[in-house]
This record gives C-alpha cells, sequence and structure tokens, in this order.
C-alpha cells in the first residue's frame, strides 16, 4: 500500500480553500486524519472528511524538466489508467494502483507533464466518478 510522508503538500479543502504545507507523519489510505505544518509553522491535523484531496507537489527542478521534454521521463506509473472527476467538476487523469472500498480514498499517479503534481490522494467521498480507462 502506497504511503508518504514528509512532503511537500497542497491540502484542498471541499469547501475550495487550500493550505500548503509539509506532512509531519506517515499517511496511507486508511487514516482518517491528516498530520502537516502550514508554511508559518502552524501544527495541523485535518479530517479527511474535510478534504478534497492532498496534492503532494513535485520538486521544482522535475517539473522543469518534464515540461521541456514535454512528458515525464522513465516508466509509465504503476496501475490502471483512470479519470477522476470530483464534486466541483475538475478532473484528473492518472494512474491508481489500488482502491479498496475501506480506505478513505486513493492515491492517483497523474499523467500529465505540465501537472506541479507527484501523487495526489483523492479522497473518496469527493468523487462524482471515477472510471477506469484500461
Amino acid at each position: 500500500m502506497a504511503e508518504a510522508t514528509k512532503d511537500d503538500v497542497v491540502l484542498r479543502f471541499r469547501d475550495g480553500n487550500l493550505t500548503r504545507a509539509v506532512l509531519t507523519r506517515d499517511f496511507t489510505p486508511l487514516d482518517f486524519a491528516v498530520e502537516a505544518e502550514s508554511e508559518d509553522g502552524e501544527k495541523l491535523q485535518i479530517n479527511i472528511s474535510d478534504l478534497k484531496a492532498v496534492f503532494f507537489l513535485k520538486d521544482p527542478g522535475k517539473r522543469e524538466a518534464e515540461m521541456q521534454i514535454g512528458a515525464a521521463g522513465g516508466d509509465l506509473p504503476p496501475g490502471a489508467p483512470a479519470r477522476v472527476e470530483f464534486f466541483d467538476g475538475e478532473i484528473i487523469h492518472g494512474f491508481v494502483k489500488e482502491y479498496r472500498m475501506e480506505d478513505s480514498g486513493f492515491f492517483l499517479y497523474p499523467t500529465s507533464p505540465e501537472s506541479n503534481n507527484e501523487l495526489v490522494f483523492v479522497v473518496a467521498r469527493s468523487i462524482n466518478t471515477l472510471s477506469l480507462e484500461g
């Protein structure tokens, strides 16, 4: 199962607000809260149910290199190609490795080289539709 820690993230809330932060604890789809520290040093513990998604940011150098060559270098991410449409109409394409009903959501590996995101944790209750494309 995928997990992440000590990553720069953008916490996107269901109400449209966002907060840039750094994770301070390992995070998996089984968790019901995200623990992080905001840019101004505030300790945060956010319930997954308050979030739309957690966007794990790419290293700026990697993003610039991908934009110059027009595609992500290396192998394709693991999993099945998927299209996620959120409740607010936003659509993201990527690869989903694993999703279980008992999890609070799943990790999506974005496919667009223009994306600023290395990885997205999609909160299950924020999905309008999930289509596997493979």
